[in-house]
């Protein structure tokens, strides 16, 4: 009793002292600039939280965020236990949390995956989110901690385990035109799993309500995303620079591992998605961009699936190690509607399952790929498809790849190039090497139907166990330009290309 005493007084004057409601009242100078706790760490057990005690936590932790906000930052050290938290009542700023901040240099750590902010109970069919950024946070970091979802029950698709960015801002305090900015989200496991019964979100929702609420700068590392309802990292509309680095993204994840895209109709801008573990999926790749520009896609190890573009510009995927169990037809690295200036370099890519290319970038909705660049890729297939796949790409140079196919193959082709859905303006093919144990198709396959090509070189390429080198195809006259540029190859078989003059160049 004592005990249970200790904590409501505590917490009753810590809520006196601060503001939950739409505007803090209390200055800084009210408030210690450091808390009371160890190197001055704003301690939620001195606001009357205890972890391990089935007591709902919420409110001492949340006053210590607010203490920690009001004094112009600080660090809110979480200890070793479960501390459990609750969707705020109604009348909180941000009534769509269990804690949230919209201030400036605060830190949440805990002391390793010991410390778990745990979700529990009824959460009403509501959204929530563990933690959320609000706009006007910045320079917010979260670490070193789990979040534990399991036990939560009725909630909601946008229930989240934290959610960078939201819809709470007031007038009163000028959070309306604030970004959310400078973030780190550092060393949290994640689990977040899907409920029977139950709709719930992602392990990390990241979204700028409105452009002058706007994500900025935001960094996602070393995470482990054990079980998600929904998406690992889930990236909506108004978000600038994000990193997300040296994350695991494990099997138990309900949708795309990282789903970017940008809804409402614009661009997201700046990414990098570097040194990430993806593990085995459900659905059809563990990565998507949609609608996104300025992305870095390096040094990823992607088990099970692969990445889908769709809308990108200026998009790098390269250096990554594809071994992917494919389950539709769709590309290992599949790049559909504009892809302007899209780069796809170095990777390694081996394909099992259902047949389908190992690089594949197509038209779509309106949407023309141009100015692709697929170069130094290692391709193994174990079916009979495509190594690399393109449909009217205005200008793609495809250079010094090497493709195998493990079997047979009888329609599958090293490079393929068609005109389905518009021209191919110009298509280099140089460098590349193709070879497979039996007859696949063709090295090189180049097919007008019926939209033509305008210049094409084919060089210095190499084919072993070909049943045709190049394959020169037109469904109309006029499908190719007066002479195809074709020197230095080094072909199993000779060219079977009737529909225009092989030349050796300038």
């Amino acid at each position: 009793m004592k005990r249970i005493r200790r904590r409501a007084l505590l917490v009753t004057a810590a809520i006196a002292t601060l503001s939950l409601g739409a505007a803090v009242v209390v200055s800084a100078a009210a408030v210690p600039r450091a808390g009371s706790g160890a190197g001055g760490c704003f301690d939620p057990a001195a606001f009357g939280a205890v972890p391990d005690d089935g007591v709902d936590d919420r409110a001492p932790v949340q006053a210590a965020i607010d203490a920690a906000g009001a004094a112009g930052g600080g660090t809110v050290c979480l200890g070793s236990g479960r501390w459990r938290v609750s969707r705020a009542p109604v009348g909180s700023y941000d009534r769509f949390a269990a804690l949230s901040t919209h201030s400036a240099h605060v830190t949440i750590t805990g002391g390793g995956p010991g410390t778990v902010l745990e979700l529990v109970g009824d959460q009403q069919a509501g959204a929530v989110a563990v933690v959320s950024l609000d706009p006007g946070a910045s320079d917010v970091t979260v670490q070193r901690l789990a979040i534990d979802t399991s036990a939560a029950t009725n909630t909601d698709e946008q229930t989240h385990a934290i959610a960078i960015g939201s819809g709470v801002c007031t007038t009163a305090n000028g959070t309306c035109s604030l970004p959310v900015a400078d973030v780190t989200v550092r060393d949290v496991v994640f689990s977040h799993p899907a409920i029977a019964g139950s709709r719930k979100g992602d392990c990390v929702r990241v979204l700028g309500n409105t452009p002058a609420t706007a994500v900025e700068r935001v960094t996602i590392i070393g995470g482990s995303f054990v079980s998600c309802a929904r998406s690992g990292i889930g990236v909506q509309r108004n978000v600038l620079s994000l990193t997300v680095l040296g994350n695991h993204f494990g099997e138990q994840i309900g949708d795309t591992a990282f789903d970017g895209e940008a809804t409402g109709g614009d661009w997201d801008d700046g990414l990098r998605l570097e040194g990430n573990s993806f593990a085995g999926s459900t659905v059809n790749f563990s990565a998507s961009l949609t609608s996104y520009r300025h992305a870095t896609i390096t040094g990823n190890t992607f088990s099970g699936k692969g990445l889908s573009l769709y809308r990108t510009e200026d998009v790098v995927v390269a250096d990554n190690t594809f071994d992917v169990t494919a389950i539709s037809g769709a590309g290992v690295v599949d790049a559909q509607n504009v892809a302007t200036g899209d780069k796809i370099a170095g990777n390694i890519i081996r394909r099992h399952g259902v047949s389908g290319s190992g690089i594949r970038i197509t038209p779509h909705s309106g949407g023309i790929p141009a100015q692709v660049t697929v170069t130094g890729n290692t391709i193994a297939l174990d079916g009979d498809a495509d190594g690399i796949y393109g449909d009217s790409v205005r200008e793609i140079g495809v250079r010094d790849n090497d493709i195998a196919f493990t079997g047979a193959a009888p329609d599958g082709s090293g490079i393929a190039l068609q005109g389905i859905s518009g021209p191919i303006e110009d298509a280099t093919v140089t460098g590349n090497t193709v070879a497979g144990p039996s007859p696949y198709f063709a090295a090189v396959r180049l097919d007008s139907r019926p939209g033509p090509f305008g210049g094409v070189t084919v060089a210095l390429n190499s084919s072993r166990g070909a049943a045709r080198s190049l394959q020169c195809s037109q469904r109309a006259p006029g499908g190719f330009p007066p002479s195809i540029v074709s020197t230095g190859n080094r072909w199993n078989v000779a060219p079977t290309c009737p529909v225009a003059p092989l030349s050796p160049g300038q």
